[in-house]
């Protein structure tokens, strides 16, 4: 019993003393200080959401029989819980206000959190399902309609974002036959680089698996030697420095954004 107890003992002062060593106990620390000071309630954002009319929304598009599909997304409590999580993983509960973009934004609640941080937000997805355009809309939050193709640049979104996140990544053909290779997301990271992201601009997407896995040996180097961090599921990287494109955007074309969508093709 006693040899027991020395031998918890041991291995629990051991993961103190690796947690002092590698950080990780600073990191807590910092953690717990921004929980404190940026408090995030998901039940106070869902009694926020039932004053702008949430529960008509809920009951219109509800469908207990569905689990898997979109209306799954009515559940605003356990879907605001994972955005919190998502916020706080990404540290956006820390320092200033950011311009925020979302692709594949959904029903908008990781922006919804975002908002409630300070943060500048916009949504970019297709027009389906309406129950999307509703949320945005009672939320009071700006989203652009625009389908993402390969090989065609993002509309003017009406300036340049210092975080782009995309979860449940389906823009690039998931679950096709033509799934984006190394070609089709150099593309697309040149154009988020050259026309999207600021100076500092960030970049964090969560794949969806394909039946191979989350990518392909080749697209992971890909990845890699952009300077990405490839976790998983989770892509994540700052711009590459010295693009001599970066800054000269695409000025004069598309529209200026209004207070509900800036582009639409969807």
């Amino acid at each position: 019993m006693i040899k027991h107890a020395v031998a918890l003992f041991t291995v629990e002062l051991s993961r103190k003393i690796n947690k002092l060593r590698t950080g990780e106990a600073w990191e807590s620390l910092l953690d717990a200080y921004y929980r404190w000071r940026r408090p995030l309630n998901p039940t106070e954002m869902v009694r926020a959401l039932d004053s702008k009319g949430f529960e008509q929304i809920r009951s219109k598009y509800a469908n207990p029989e569905d689990k898997k599909g979109w209306p799954k997304y009515v559940n605003a409590g356990h879907r605001l819980e994972l955005a919190v999580k998502q916020a706080r993983s990404l540290q956006l509960d820390r320092g200033k206000s950011l311009r925020i973009l979302d692709i594949g934004s959904g029903p908008g609640y990781f922006l919804f959190v975002c908002k409630q941080l300070g943060h500048s937000v916009l949504g970019l997805d297709l027009d389906w399902p309406p129950m999307y355009a509703e949320m945005f809309e009672m939320m009071e939050m700006p989203r652009c309609l625009w389908r993402i193709e390969p090989f065609q640049p993002l509309p003017d979104l009406g300036g340049r974002f210092d975080f782009l996140t995309g979860f449940a990544v389906c823009f690039n053909s998931h679950g096709s036959d033509h799934v984006w290779g190394t070609k089709e997301w150099e593309y697309f990271l040149d154009d988020l680089e050259n026309s999207v992201l600021s100076e500092s601009g960030e970049i964090c997407f969560e794949l969806n698996p394909e039946p191979w896995g989350y990518y392909t040996p080749e697209l992971r180097e890909f990845f890699r030697r952009r300077g990405a961090q490839v976790e998983g599921k989770k892509i994540s990287f700052k711009p590459r420095p010295g693009s001599e494109t970066r800054g000269q955007g695409r000025r004069g074309r598309g529209a200026k954004p209004d207070t509900r969508f800036i582009a639409r093709r969807s």
